[in-house]
């Protein structure tokens, strides 16, 4: 049995994982579709931020306000981390700064 195992050569577990991994590895292109989806993703981000913002300037109920200013902070976190993941791809985020 243990003649079994010695005989396979390290090259022929080389193909196995490489057949194996083959679908999860990334081509070029696919990172090109990453990297559109993220600038989407945080142009999306950015604009429910704005909306979040609005939304706490004109709210009046006080059950809403709790409710506009969860909104706005959530709405800020998931802005400043797309931004975050943007900057670490290396693309540019340029046009996404947030101005009032």
């Amino acid at each position: 049995m243990l003649r079994s195992i010695t005989r396979y050569q390290p090259h022929y577990w080389k193909d196995f994982f490489k057949r194996i991994l083959a679908p999860f590895q990334w081509n070029n292109s696919q990172l090109g579709c990453v990297n559109d989806n993220l600038l989407d993703l945080l142009e999306q981000a950015r604009r429910e931020w704005a909306h979040a913002k609005i939304y706490f300037n004109n709210v009046t109920d006080p059950d809403l306000i709790d409710h506009a200013i969860f909104y706005m902070g959530a709405t800020e976190k998931k802005y400043v981390y797309l931004l975050k993941r943007a900057r670490e791809m290396g693309l540019s985020t340029e046009r996404f700064i947030y101005s009032e």
